[in-house]
């Protein structure tokens, strides 16, 4: 009599910490499922969607850019046939306000685009360094 008392008091033991075990794991999951952002190890963590499409964006205008001057420049183009960069300013207008953080201690993206598409080639060089963090360095030259 005793070892059905004892045993089905331990069941109820084992049922309920197994039932925590499972809870546990359910909110683990649950918890690592909010923290990812969807994109895999993009570099970006935390970016929305709706941000990381503006990034691309960007980042697809920055290299239209630099494959139409190159272009341009080999092919000895005077200087008013290089394009003037205009999709690329309006691009990085378009960015998440958080995007303006990483553009260097000199200012925000699009301060950094405009100074690029002037000729600074160190501004031009920020601008891909924040494509490639972005993981959107194929996209660029």
């Amino acid at each position: 009599m005793y070892m059905e008392h004892g045993g089905g008091r331990g069941g109820r033991i084992v049922r309920r910490v197994a039932g925590a075990v499972v809870v546990a794991a359910v909110v683990a999951g649950l918890v690592s499922g909010c923290s990812s952002d969807g994109f895999g190890d993009s570099g970006d963590s935390g970016a929305s969607e709706m941000d990381r499409a503006w990034q691309e964006s960007y980042c697809r205008e920055l290299g239209s850019w630099q494959r139409a001057r190159n272009s341009a420049t080999e092919e000895g183009a005077e200087s008013d046939a290089v394009p003037d960069g205009d999709a690329v300013v309006s691009a990085a207008r378009q960015l998440p306000s958080a995007a303006y953080e990483g553009a260097g201690h000199d200012g925000s993206m699009l301060d950094v685009t405009v100074m690029a598409v002037r000729g600074d080639t160190n501004a031009e060089g920020e601008a891909v360094a924040y494509c490639s963090a972005a993981g959107f360095e194929t996209l660029t030259r």
